[in-house]
Order: C-alpha cells, then structure tokens, then sequence
C-alpha cells in the first residue's frame, strides 16, 4: 500500500470484481482514515475497521459498503478483525472474520497461541480457512 501502482491495480481489482465488502492484509500501516481509503477504493466504500500493523509487518483492514451492509466491528486483535454484518436489503445477518498469520519469530508463536484459545461455541455456519 505503499505505491502508486499498487494502489491503482488494487482499486482496479475491487471494481472488477463488484463486491460490497472486501479485505486487505499485510497493510503494513499503523492508521487509516476514509481519505487513505479513498486513494484505492471506490467511493462507495465508505466505513472501515483496522488492526494496525506491529512494526513493519501485518496489518488489517475491512471495508464495506454502508448502503449495502450495517456493519459492527466485533474483536480487533493483531492477529483479526471480526465484523458482524446485516443486510440492509434482506436484513440477513452474517459474520466475517479476517484472520493475519505472521510468517515467524515470536509473533508467530503468539498467533499459534490466540488461534488455540479460540472459542467457536454453537455455530449454525461452516468455517473457511484459507
């Protein structure tokens, strides 16, 4: 997210693709505002949550469409972000949960922890892991 190029090709991919929601990884910032978002997203991406990045690593970011889907940050962590969503048009409600794996060092073990403590509870939906 730091060049030109790569913002343009990333404004590029969310157009094409039409979605209403879309996360980034690895943002590698400490802070965001709708004015940086604005510099790769269309304009109807209008709300955001983040986790900043520890150092020059990580980072994540959600960004969704408020005419299409109230959204509600849930857990921000270094590790996730949690959006719980409804939709404006059928009032359906989902959850979505983007989840960042350091590649090494310490943080990594950290991660390994958190993901371990993790607590499901009752759930009606599958879970995707990628």
């Amino acid at each position: 997210m730091n060049a030109d190029t790569k913002l343009l090709s990333l404004r590029q991919k969310i157009e094409e693709s039409g979605c209403q929601v879309f996360c980034v990884q690895e943002t590698k910032k400490q802070n965001f505002s709708l004015a940086d978002i604005r510099t790769f997203a269309p304009k109807r991406f209008d709300v955001f949550a983040f986790s900043p990045s520890r150092g020059a690593s990580g980072g994540i970011l959600v960004v969704w469409n408020s005419k299409v889907f109230l959204g509600t940050p849930g857990e921000i962590n270094c590790f996730s972000i949690t959006v719980n969503f409804v939709s404006r048009q059928s009032s359906e409600a989902w959850a979505l949960t983007c989840i960042y794996n350091p590649c090494g060092g310490p943080e990594c073990t950290e991660f390994v922890i958190w993901l371990k403590n993790i607590s499901f509870g009752t759930m009606d939906n599958k879970i995707f892991l990628e």
